[in-house]
């Protein structure tokens, strides 16, 4: 269990070392993701939903985000949009 703390906001973490399709390491990447998605979304808890309606496909914060770490498969994708982060929970 990761403990990360920028300024006021407290992150806690379970997520795989590895990507469970491809192998590949996104652990590594999972803090700066998040402290990185709080400063392009301007808010402090980094939940802004965006609403897809099929006539448009925004571009999001999360996938230029992505895009700048290198995760680029689909599958680690997966990982990172979908986490829960399930310690404040349990």
């Amino acid at each position: 269990m990761i403990f990360f703390t920028p300024a006021s906001i407290e992150f806690r973490m379970i997520i795989p070392i590895r990507c469970m399709n491809c192998g590949k390491p996104i652990a590594d990447k999972w803090r700066f993701y998040k402290r990185e998605l709080v400063k392009m979304n301007g808010i402090e808890n980094g939940e802004k939903r965006v609403y897809f309606d099929g006539t448009s496909i925004p571009v999001t914060n999360e996938k230029k985000l992505m895009d700048a770490i290198g995760i680029n498969r689909s599958c680690c994708r997966k990982h990172f949009l979908t986490q829960v982060d399930l310690i404040d929970k349990i």
